[in-house]
């Protein structure tokens, strides 16, 4: 998530903390949108990235969860 924390700061001239707290809201609405168990895998997708070192295996997770999301359904 720090990318695009970034990549939103830069674009709209906003502080990190502005971008970060923007960035925090979004994932909130979108979460209280999504069905229930899935919210988790967000909040493990925020954390994956929350201190920016640990983007290398970001799409595998992405690609994790939506296999398994499809596999439930």
């Amino acid at each position: 998530m720090n990318e695009i924390v970034q990549q939103l700061a830069q674009r709209f001239n906003l502080s990190p903390e502005t971008a970060q707290q923007i960035v925090d809201f979004v994932l909130a609405q979108v979460k209280g949108k999504l069905p229930e168990g899935i919210g988790s895998h967000l909040d493990a997708l925020s954390g994956l990235t929350a201190g920016g070192t640990d983007t290398a295996g970001l799409m595998d997770k992405v690609k994790g969860m939506a296999g398994s999301f499809f596999e439930k359904s």
